[in-house]
C-alpha cells in the first residue's frame, strides 16, 4: 500500500479531529448507559416504554460503536503513515473529504462505487462489512 504524502502538520490536525471524535463517541456511550439500566421495581405493564427506550439506545450504541471502530482504524492508519490513502485504489483521499470525514478510508469515487454495490443494505451492515 502507498504511504500518505501529507505534511506532518496536516496529519497532526487530522489526528486531533479523530481524537476529538473518539472522545465524543465514548462520552455518548457513557451517557446512554443510564437508559440501558432502566428502573428496578417497575410494574410489568409500565416497562413497555422503558424497553422501547432501551432498544433505541442499543441501536444507537451499535452505530456509535461502528463509527468508533472506523475512527480507531483511521488513527491506526496515521501511525502506519497510510492515512489519506484510499484502501481500494491506493490513490490520495482529498483534503476536503478528510476535513469533512476524517475517518474516511476511501476516495469519493471508490466510496460511491462501494455504496452502489450495497445500496440496499442497511448502514450498519455496510459498516460491518468495511471493518
Amino acid at each position: 500500500m502507498k504511504k500518505a504524502n501529507g505534511s506532518n502538520n496536516g496529519l497532526e490536525n487530522y489526528r486531533k479531529l479523530l481524537l476529538a471524535k473518539r472522545s465524543e463517541l465514548l462520552s455518548s456511550f457513557r451517557a446512554k448507559l443510564d437508559t440501558l439500566v432502566g428502573p428496578g421495581g417497575a410494574a410489568p405493564e409500565d416497562l413497555a416504554p422503558v424497553f422501547h427506550e432501551q432498544f433505541i439506545a442499543l441501536r444507537l450504541n451499535r452505530l456509535d460503536y461502528l463509527q468508533l471502530k472506523m475512527v480507531d482504524d483511521a488513527l491506526a492508519r496515521t501511525d502506519e503513515a497510510t492515512y489519506g490513502v484510499c484502501m481500494d485504489c491506493e490513490g490520495p483521499i482529498s483534503a476536503r473529504r478528510l476535513e469533512a470525514i476524517p475517518w474516511a478510508s476511501r476516495c469519493i469515487a471508490c466510496q460511491e462505487q462501494a455504496a452502489s454495490v450495497h445500496d440496499f443494505a442497511p448502514l450498519a451492515e455496510r459498516a460491518e462489512r468495511a471493518a
